[in-house]
Parts: C-alpha cells; structure tokens; sequence
C-alpha cells in the first residue's frame, strides 16, 4: 500500500471517528433522538472504521514483523 493510500484510510477511519462522537453529543442536544440511540450510533460508527483499518493494514502484517525491535 503506498502513502496515498495509506493517508486515505487514515483520513476515512478519523472522519468516522469523529462522526460517531458528534451523532453521540449532537443527535441528543438536537432533539433528534435519545442518548441510547447515540450510543448505538457512536458504536456502530467505531465498529465501521475499526474494520475499514483493520480490512487496509491487516492486524499483523509483514511491516510489523520487519521493524519490531523484539528479535
């Protein structure tokens, strides 16, 4: 994956980061809905870019094998 990439899947998962917080805080303030449904939504946000950086970088890929400094 080259840096464009990489800059793009880091600027998606900190957006959806960033989208479940303001569905928590405004969503409620706003009146749109209740706290619990902002939860759901600030659950469901994180789970999304969890799994978009996840899909992306892999939970163990060669990178990390090649640069730990524990071997």
């Amino acid at each position: 994956m080259d840096e464009g990439e990489r800059s793009g899947v880091n600027a998606l998962s900190v957006f959806l980061f960033g989208l479940g917080v303001l569905l928590l805080i405004l969503g409620p303030c706003a009146g749109l809905y209740s706290i619990s449904y902002g939860v759901i939504a600030l659950v469901a946000t994180w789970v999304v870019a969890i799994t978009i950086r996840v899909f992306y970088f892999g939970a163990g890929s060669e990178e990390d094998h090649r640069h730990s400094r524990y071997y």
